[in-house]
């Protein structure tokens, strides 16, 4: 009697939680991965440059969720842009090889402008202590770059490289 009220229980619990996740199975599934909406949320300036881009590549602005990222420090917004996850017919305006273009943007004043832009495989922000970094990946190899108020710079290493 014990063993068929444990099993009992345990179809109850594994279909209360199949029931619980069918609607946001069904949410996740039928949202678009690659949106206008993505670069329609960006603000007036950074979303002027994006569609241009877009011209560049002969296609339309779309655009994955990780496309923009941000981060904020000191009082200071920071929105980097990743184009591997930007939608364009002609690649090569916006990768080379495995390196696309990234760009971060610096806010002030209501207003952005391009404090990094480099082709690399990868660009993490990072917040330490309210101080903003960056975390580069460029041929396999990672380097490091810290916000110094008006640009990232290179992190001196304890050898002084």
């Amino acid at each position: 009697m014990k063993i068929r009220s444990i099993v009992n229980l345990w179809a109850t619990c594994t279909a209360l939680v199949i029931i619980a996740s069918a609607p946001a199975a069904a949410s996740f599934a039928t949202e678009n991965p690659w949106a206008a909406e993505h670069i329609d949320k960006l603000p007036q300036d950074i979303r002027r440059e994006v569609i241009g881009r877009a011209r560049a590549c002969g296609s339309s602005a779309f655009a994955g969720h990780y496309f923009a990222v941000s981060i904020e420090g000191r009082g200071q917004r920071f929105i980097s842009l990743h184009f591997e996850d930007f939608s364009c017919a002609d690649r090569a305006q916006i990768c080379r090889g495995d390196a696309c273009l990234h760009e971060i943007f610096a806010e002030s004043g209501g207003r952005h402008r391009v404090v990094f832009s480099a082709y690399v495989e990868d660009v993490k922000m990072t917040n330490a202590g309210g101080v903003v970094g960056i975390e580069v990946s460029q041929g396999g190899k990672w380097r490091n770059l810290l916000w110094s108020g008006r640009a990232f710079v290179p992190v001196k290493t304890r050898d002084g490289h």
